[in-house]
C-alpha cells in the first residue's frame, strides 16, 4: 500500500474480470434515468427534480468541463442546490476528483484547500459575489442547467485514483487532506449493501450533512443508485427543527442522522411520531442510550443501527442493530458491533499486540476501504497508519474499544478523552455516563488548567444555569474515586455543533477557557 505524499494521480481502471467489460460503479445510475426518468430524485427546499432533470444537468455540467478529468481535481461550492449534486456527478462520471468547499470555512482555509489540491475550477450553484475569486481558478456559475438539452453524458472508463478528497482539522492549523479512490468508494458501496439496510425505489431518504462531511455521500448516492429519491436539508434557519419538519412533512422511510440533532430536539419528541421510517442510521459521534430509547418511541417501525467508521476507512466500516430494550452499550454508548464485509477491525495495546476479548485498546482497520494515506503530508501517514511485519497497511483509529467473547465491538471514547490526573488514568465518558443517567443532562467534561498550572477536570453541562450543582456532587462521590470528581461545574445553554452536526468538544473547551481569563 503507497501512502499518498503528492497529488499527482495514476489511472483507475474498474474491470469486470470475467467478460473484461469496463464498468464503473455508476453503471445502475444510467439505468435510472431510462427506467425512472420522471420519477424524483431530488426534492430540495420543497421543489421536485426528476431523474431526467438530474440526467439533463449533469450532461449540461460535463460540456463545461475539460474533456479529460483524469487526475484533474474540480472544486464544487458546498450549496443545497440541484446543479451541485449534479456537479458532483458530471465530476465522477468523467474520471475526475470531487473536492467540495465548505463556504463556512474562512477564506485562507479554502484557498489553502484549492492549493494542495492543485484545484483550477470550482464549480458553484450561486454567485458567490468574489468572495471567492481565488488567484489561478476559474470559477464557473452553473445556471439553467435543468432546461438546457445537451448530449449524452459523458462516461468515463478510465478514472483518477480519487474519487475526492474531503479536508479535515488539523493538528497544525492546516486542514489535511484524505483522498479517498474510486476502488475505496465502490468497496464502501458493496458493504453498506451488505447491511441490512435495504434501499427501495419508493424510499425517501433523508440527506440532512454538510457537503463537506463524508456521510453526505452516503445519505445520497447509494439511495441514488437504487433509483429512491433524496431530499435534503436546508441550511438555513435551525437545524434539527429542519430536519423534524422534512421527516414529518415528506413521511422518510430511510434516514442517516447524528444523536445531537435529536437530543437538540428532544423536548418535542414526547408529541412527534414518524411510523413511515424503515430505517435508522445514527452516525457521526457516540450514541447514548438514554437518548436512544427517546427516539425508539418517535420511530416505532423502524430498524435502529449505530454506524461508525472515520473519513479515512471511507465513511462507514461497522455497524450494529440496536434492540429495543437490550442495546448493548459501554458508559452509556451504543457499541459499535461488527465490521463491514472485508474489513478487517482488531484492538491493539501500544506495542500493537492484539488484545485478548475484554481488555481495551486501540481500533486499527485494515481492508480496501482504507485510504492510501493523507495528501501531502508524509509525517502524518508515519503517525497515522501501521505496517506490520507481514506488511498489510492498518489506520490507527485514535478510538478506545474493547472486543466482547460474542465479537461485538464496544466504543469506550477517544484516546485523547483519556487523560491522567494525580497519576490515575481516567475515561472522561465514565464521569459523563454517570452524570447523563442520573440526571437526564447532557454533559462533557473537559480538562483544564487551574491557576498552579495543573491539569483538572471540569465538568459542562448543556443548561442555562446549572441549578442542581450540589445533588451532582453528591452523587460523584457516592459513585467515583475522588480523583474522578470535577474541580468546577460550569453551564452552557446550548453545546455548540460542527458543521458535521456533532457536539464540538474543542469549541466547549474554548468557551470554557475564556470564561476564565475574563
Amino acid at each position: 500500500m503507497m501512502h499518498t505524499d503528492e497529488v499527482e494521480m495514476n489511472k483507475f481502471e474498474l474491470t469486470d474480470q470475467e467478460s473484461g467489460r469496463k464498468e464503473s460503479i455508476f453503471d445502475q445510475l444510467f439505468e435510472n434515468f431510462e427506467q425512472y426518468a420522471e420519477n424524483p430524485s431530488f426534492c430540495i427546499k420543497d421543489v421536485f427534480f426528476s431523474y431526467s432533470d438530474l440526467n439533463r444537468a449533469i450532461g449540461f455540467i460535463q460540456s463545461l468541463l475539460p474533456d479529460d478529468l483524469g487526475g484533474k481535481c474540480i472544486a464544487v461550492a458546498a450549496i443545497d442546490h440541484i446543479e451541485t449534486y449534479a456537479a458532483i456527478f458530471a465530476i465522477w462520471l468523467k474520471g475526475g476528483t470531487y473536492i467540495p468547499l465548505g463556504l463556512h470555512n474562512p477564506r485562507q482555509r479554502n484557498e489553502n484547500i484549492l492549493l494542495q489540491a492543485k484545484c483550477d475550477i470550482l464549480l458553484t450553484a450561486r454567485n458567490l459575489d468574489g468572495q471567492y475569486d481565488f488567484p489561478d481558478v476559474n470559477t464557473v456559475l452553473l445556471s439553467n442547467s435543468i432546461g438546457v438539452q445537451i448530449a449524452a453524458i459523458q462516461q468515463a472508463t478510465v478514472f483518477s485514483d480519487y474519487a475526492y478528497i474531503l479536508f479535515t482539522s488539523g493538528s497544525t492549523g492546516e486542514p489535511k487532506g484524505v483522498p479517498i479512490s474510486y476502488g475505496n468508494l465502490q468497496s464502501f458501496l458493496l458493504a453498506f449493501n451488505s447491511t441490512p439496510i435495504e434501499i427501495k425505489r419508493e424510499d425517501r431518504c433523508l440527506q440532512m450533512f454538510e457537503l463537506t462531511f463524508d456521510v453526505s455521500i452516503s445519505s445520497f448516492l447509494p439511495a441514488l443508485l437504487k433509483g429512491a429519491t433524496v431530499f435534503t436539508v436546508p441550511n438555513e434557519g435551525i437545524k434539527y427543527l429542519n430536519v423534524l419538519k422534512i421527516l414529518s412533512k415528506f413521511e422518510m422511510t430511510v434516514i442517516q442522522i447524528v444523536p445531537s440533532v435529536i437530543r437538540l430536539g428532544q423536548s418535542l419528541l414526547s408529541r412527534m411520531s414518524f411510523p413511515s421510517i424503515r430505517y435508522c442510521i445514527l452516525t457521526g459521534e457516540a450514541t447514548h442510550v438514554n437518548l436512544l430509547k427517546k427516539w425508539e418511541k418517535c420511530i416505532p417501525n423502524s430498524r435502529v443501527f449505530n454506524f461508525y467508521g472515520p473519513t479515512e476507512a471511507t465513511i462507514y466500516c461497522a455497524y450494529y442493530e440496536c434492540l429495543s430494550g437490550n442495546t448493548a452499550s459501554y458508559n452509556d454508548m451504543v457499541a459499535i458491533g461488527s465490521a463491514f464485509e472485508n474489513t478487517t477491525l482488531f484492538v491493539v495495546d501500544e506495542n500493537f499486540v492484539e488484545m485478548e476479548d475484554g481488555r481495551k485498546g486501540e481500533l486499527m482497520i485494515r481492508g480496501p476501504q482504507l485510504t492510501d494515506g493523507y495528501l501531502n503530508n508524509r509525517q502524518k501517514n508515519q503517525d497515522s497508519f501501521w505496517k506490520s511485519p507481514e506488511g498489510e497497511v492498518s489506520y490507527k483509529s485514535g478510538d478506545l474499544c474493547y472486543k466482547a467473547s460474542d465479537g461485538v465491538l464496544y466504543y469506550c471514547g477517544r484516546l485523547d478523552n483519556q487523560v491522567k490526573i494525580q497519576g490515575f488514568r481516567i475515561e472522561l465518558s465514565e464521569i459523563e455516563s454517570c452524570v447523563r443517567n442520573s440526571f437526564d443532562l447532557n454533559n462533557v467534561v473537559i480538562t483544564t488548567t487551574n491557576k498552579v498550572g495543573a491539569l483538572e477536570l471540569c465538568l459542562v453541562i448543556e443548561a442555562e444555569e446549572v441549578r442542581e450543582m450540589e445533588r451532582i456532587i453528591i452523587l460523584l462521590r457516592e459513585k467515583l474515586p475522588d480523583y474522578m470528581i470535577p474541580a468546577k461545574i460550569v453551564s452552557i445553554s446550548r453545546f455548540p455543533l460542527g458543521t458535521s452536526g456533532k457536539t464540538d468538544r474543542n469549541a466547549i473547551k474554548a468557551i470554557v477557557s475564556e470564561r476564565s481569563t475574563c
